[in-house]
């Protein structure tokens, strides 16, 4: 066995086991690989399959750590709810790689709506959900920016990053408060995140989930820089606009709008940190983080514009 799977090792390992049973009629699709993952779709007669394989060392990410465990907790907790597919297996490969694979009963291949989205994402956050085992994540406006400051801290001989701090927003524009309620958020959703099944729409990938501020969800949400990154175009603004008023809670997006631009702040510096650190080890990785500061860049400018 090689330390990467091949396809057919992987249908030999998943062979009847629970709940697969004979995967003789079985077709197994690789899916292009993210930055931290290997994806394959496994299509049944009666289910779809997607198993994820997690690349080691990247638990200790400034922004998106990767940890499986927390992708299984989610999952676990918002199949309860409709919200997430089933979580079938968590458990480790021949290779020693942590295994991820959810189901689900194939649904319409649309896009979702971005209405629907934002009533689904409300629906999410109104549960207020804490599981004890999912991590704190900084949260609210002050405690962002102080984290975008240590993920540049990174890069301290970055001429990119003494550009990006002209554009860091002022602490003294939103006055210090009580952190928010903290609950259980997704913090890289976007309109790649949303698996159209059977019963509806389901969050995925759920690895970089925290418990934090709901929102930083709609932050990636309408993330430029998160979009480019999942391969899909940024939201136009009326798309943004729609997005915003068909979410529930209005004391989240009077929130959201108010602190808007140190979440995307964070991310620029983030894509910036990325870009830098990837470029000798990952270049086609490091370009595409630099488009996605970009996209954040030209965001912040438009904030500052408003």
């Amino acid at each position: 066995m090689t330390d990467r799977m091949t396809d057919a090792e992987l249908l030999d390992f998943l062979q009847g086991r629970y709940p697969f049973g004979d995967l003789s009629g079985a077709r197994l699709r690789p899916l292009p690989s993210s930055y931290t993952h290997r994806f394959w779709r496994l299509r049944t007669r009666e289910r779809d399959y997607v198993i994820k394989e997690y690349f080691p060392g990247l638990e200790n990410n400034p922004l998106y750590p990767t940890l499986p465990q927390e992708e299984a907790t989610a999952l676990t907790l918002l199949e309860r709810h409709r919200l997430a597919p089933r979580l079938e297996c968590f458990l480790d490969s021949p290779a020693g790689s942590p295994l991820v694979i959810y189901g689900y009963e194939r649904g319409s291949e649309a896009e979702i709506d971005v209405r629907d989205a934002a009533q689904l994402l409300g629906r999410f956050a109104a549960l207020e959900l804490a599981p004890e085992d999912i991590s704190m994540v900084p949260s609210g406006y002050h405690q962002v920016l102080a984290h975008a400051d240590a993920i540049l801290g990174k890069i301290p001989n970055s001429r990119r990053a003494a550009n990006l701090k002209r554009l860091r927003p002022q602490d003294s524009a939103i006055k210090v408060s009580a952190a928010p309620q903290c609950t259980l958020i997704h913090r890289s959703l976007c309109l790649g995140t949303v698996q159209m099944t059977a019963a509806g729409p389901a969050l995925i990938d759920w690895q970089y989930a925290g418990l934090g501020d709901p929102v930083e969800d709609i932050a990636c949400f309408l993330s430029p820089g998160l979009l480019t990154l999942y391969g899909l175009k940024p939201l136009v603004l009326y798309a943004e606009d729609l997005f915003l008023e068909h979410y529930p809670d209005r004391t989240i997006v009077d929130r959201f709008l108010a602190e808007r631009s140190a979440y995307h702040w964070r991310l620029a510096a983030y894509c910036l940190f990325r870009q830098e650190t990837l470029t000798h080890e990952n270049a086609p990785a490091s370009r595409a983080y630099a488009r996605a500061l970009e996209e954040e860049v030209d965001l912040l400018l438009r904030l500052r514009g408003k």
